[in-house]
């Protein structure tokens, strides 16, 4: 598999993908310095609402893109490869992707908090934790995306995962059943974890949100919901035959 993974890795040299990996980050932490004292509280708010699922959407389109130019994936289903193989190398590539970006993100919230909001009342550890967390619930959006980039194209997984996903996001993460919402995993969970509300301010210490106890019913769910988009997807694509 190893061998399939740095194969996808080196398609993807020199593009607009693999840039991403550090442009997401640093962008991030850009907007969120100018917020000064709000730095973290924004640097976290803005990253795992809107600019994560964004760099997850665009890396994965860029990726499927680069098999679309070469005659459609006729250059794959041509060859003795194992199509699955390809389809879960191209996942844990882009995986590895979001595990980098997140990285450098908590990187520069870091040295944020150092340089420019020392008074901020995230802790690091609170900031670790919460990096951790976000790269596990956001892995299911890595085949879902690339499973709609290859069906549908760059404009309709946009609309769907960054579009359609923000706003049911933000339309269950209060509600009893945000369990069943995806979109909304991810800032329900940072709500106990950094003590931000969805709508990125702090939470009053009574608040309902900050309940730890949808921890582990988040992690559970983002775990199981990636490896049955995995699975799906890779025997989806191994039905592909060249058109």
């Amino acid at each position: 598999m190893m061998y399939y993974i740095k194969a996808e890795n080196l398609k993807c040299r020199r593009t607009f993908a693999k840039k991403l990996v550090l442009i997401a980050p640093l962008l991030m932490v850009f907007l969120a310095s100018i917020s000064g004292m709000y730095l973290v509280q924004n640097g976290y708010n803005w990253w795992y609402t809107i600019l994560l699922p964004s760099f997850i959407t665009l890396a994965t389109a860029l990726v499927n893109q680069i098999e679309e130019r070469k005659l459609r994936y006729r250059t794959i289903f041509a060859l003795p490869v194992s199509l699955q193989k390809i389809w879960i190398s191209k996942v844990f590539l882009l995986a590895m992707y979001v595990l980098v970006a997140c990285i450098l993100h908590l990187v520069g919230m870091i040295l944020g908090k150092l340089l420019i909001n020392p008074t901020s009342s995230i802790s690091i550890t609170q900031m670790v934790t919460a990096t951790l967390i976000l790269i596990v619930v956001s892995l299911w959006q890595i085949p879902f995306c690339l499973f709609l980039s290859k069906k549908f194209g760059l404009m309709a997984t946009v609309l769907i995962n960054v579009g359609i996903g923000i706003v049911l996001g933000f339309f269950a993460v209060t509600e009893d059943f945000w369990w069943a919402c995806p979109y909304s995993w991810a800032m329900r969970l940072m709500c106990p974890v950094l003590g931000i509300l969805p709508n990125g301010t702090l939470a009053l210490q009574d608040d309902a949100l900050l309940n730890p106890s949808v921890l582990p019913i988040g992690i559970a769910l983002s775990a199981v919901l990636f490896l049955l988009l995995l699975t799906v997807t890779a025997n989806w694509f191994q039905r592909q035959e060249v058109k």
